[in-house]
């Protein structure tokens, strides 16, 4: 089974208390939520209001005595909770009623939930697999909370976790080539820009069975394997720096991919060009003799896993690219030059650990 999710944030919702404000005395009291962001696919949401415009899914099993046996009955099925605002709360479009005893273990997808087993022993499982550039924008999240009916707290938080990583990459400009040498004639040569063309990783694990119990993910064998654009554009992106000539660093593309350590051979390839302005003045009579600007294509193949050796779950890995031109000591002629760092954060961004250099 390859499931396929779109989940554009992770939330957290908390439920209400089945103790508190029964609106009929006589009988038991509505299961109601509220939501609350906590995380976000790509980084982009920091607000900590989940969006009322957006509804999620939540799923949900009774354990009757609050233990695996006898066996969970299904509670929730794929139900859609929407905000009610006329009355101020997120509720499912059918009413459903705590139970008066047992457990309860919910999950939860935004803004729905992935079509994927939930067993006694393992928890949420699913299997998975990412093969296209359309494959690494789906994200597979899970969310859960076991709290018995009768004593859970007033707001029982269900707090999303993402099964996959995320993977940026981002790019810049290396400090800009230039050269003169002056005989008879001044031959003055500048870098006139650093356009970035395209960028493959090839040689990625891209599949996998994932169980929550214990949380982590297993390989057929042999492994399946992909190849992934990140970045390509025939018009290119121009990298550019600011006006003291500090390398502006530029987002080319975000993936969520398989958790895996990182193949030995898996590489990362990219194309640059980079114009050229070179100048010939004739030095006796200061004549310029010629002015022309033209290309230097560039290409350069590096190992992934020489800058990160593994990736996990729900963690962020943010490679930079510098890519530029190097003059080369054993001749004249210029040569493309590539080099990369990365760097590790949490899904939220708020701590960061450079790996390498600047």
């Amino acid at each position: 089974m390859n499931v396929r999710l779109s989940i554009p944030l992770l939330v957290a919702i908390a439920l209400a208390s089945c103790a508190e404000n029964i609106p009929d005395p006589q009988g038991p009291q509505t299961v109601l939520f509220s939501a609350v962001a906590s995380h976000s696919t790509k980084g982009i949401i920091t607000t900590t209001s989940y969006p009322v415009t957006v509804p999620f899914v939540v799923e949900a099993v009774h354990y009757p005595d609050g233990k695996k046996d006898p066996a969970p009955a299904s509670f929730m099925q794929r139900q859609t909770v929407s905000f009610d605002s006329a009355n101020g709360v997120w509720k499912p479009l059918e009413d459903y009623f705590w139970p008066e005893s047992g457990q309860m273990r919910f999950y939860a997808g935004s803004p729905d939930v992935p079509a994927v087993t939930m067993s006694i022993d393992h928890g949420l499982e699913a299997d998975w697999s990412i093969d296209t550039k359309e494959d690494t924008t789906v994200d597979l999240c899970f969310a859960e909370v076991k709290e018995k009916c009768v004593s859970h707290s007033v707001a029982v938080p269900l707090v999303f976790n993402h099964a996959l990583t995320q993977v940026c990459f981002k790019a810049r400009p290396l400090k800009f080539y230039s050269s003169a040498q002056k005989d008879h004639k001044f031959i003055q040569a500048n870098i006139v820009k650093v356009i970035l063309d395209s960028v493959r990783i090839r040689g990625l694990v891209s599949a996998g069975h994932f169980t929550q119990e214990p949380r982590n993910w297993t390989y057929d064998d042999p492994v399946k394997t992909a190849d992934y654009t990140v970045f390509s554009n025939k018009e290119g992106l121009e990298l550019k720096t600011d006006r003291y000539d500090n390398p502006i660093l530029t987002t080319v593309g975000t993936l969520l991919l398989m958790p895996q350590v990182i193949p030995q051979d898996a590489m990362l390839d990219e194309w640059h060009h980079v114009l050229v302005r070179t100048s010939i003045t004739d030095t006796s009579s200061g004549k310029i003799l010629s002015d022309e600007t033209y290309p230097i294509e560039c290409f350069s193949s590096i190992p992934l896993a020489d800058y990160c050796t593994r990736w996990v779950m729900d963690y962020k890995y943010t490679f930079r690219l510098g890519v530029g031109l190097n003059e080369s000591r054993q001749d004249s002629e210029p040569h493309g030059y590539s080099e990369l760092t990365a760097a590790v954060t949490d899904w939220t961004e708020t701590q960061e650990i450079i790996l390498g250099d600047e």
